[in-house]
């Protein structure tokens, strides 16, 4: 998948809501974000900005989660390649990534319906 499209998916999953009323609350149509989603046609730049800011994050943002993602992706090489090698650049990105994913707002039906 490209990395523009997995970056709308990404967005949307952290957004808590469907293709429809994420669409719909960042301004894209239902049926785009669908294709975006499925990577068959690339998002726009603005697209891209919307739907991220409908996240509560930027572009940058996203792209920093899919790094994290790549580096925890890696496979472990039996020479060195051992925590102490990544901790550094690790810890740089999870407490970036956390402290974003930390802002987002909580979806409103988070813990079901009210007892």
């Amino acid at each position: 998948m490209r990395r523009k499209n997995l970056m709308v998916h990404v967005f949307r999953a952290l957004s808590g809501e469907t293709q429809r009323d994420f669409a719909r609350r960042t301004g894209v149509h239902p049926g785009l974000l669908a294709r975006y989603e499925r990577d068959q046609v690339e998002p726009s730049p603005d697209h891209l900005q919307a739907l991220a800011q409908g996240a509560g994050l930027t572009v940058e943002d996203g792209e920093q989660i899919l790094q994290l993602a790549d580096i925890l992706r890696q496979p472990r090489r039996r020479a060195g390649q051992g925590i102490e090698d990544l901790h550094g650049e690790l810890s740089q990105r999870v407490s970036s990534v956390y402290r974003r994913l930390l802002r987002l707002p909580l979806p409103d039906d988070l813990w079901g319906p009210q007892r």
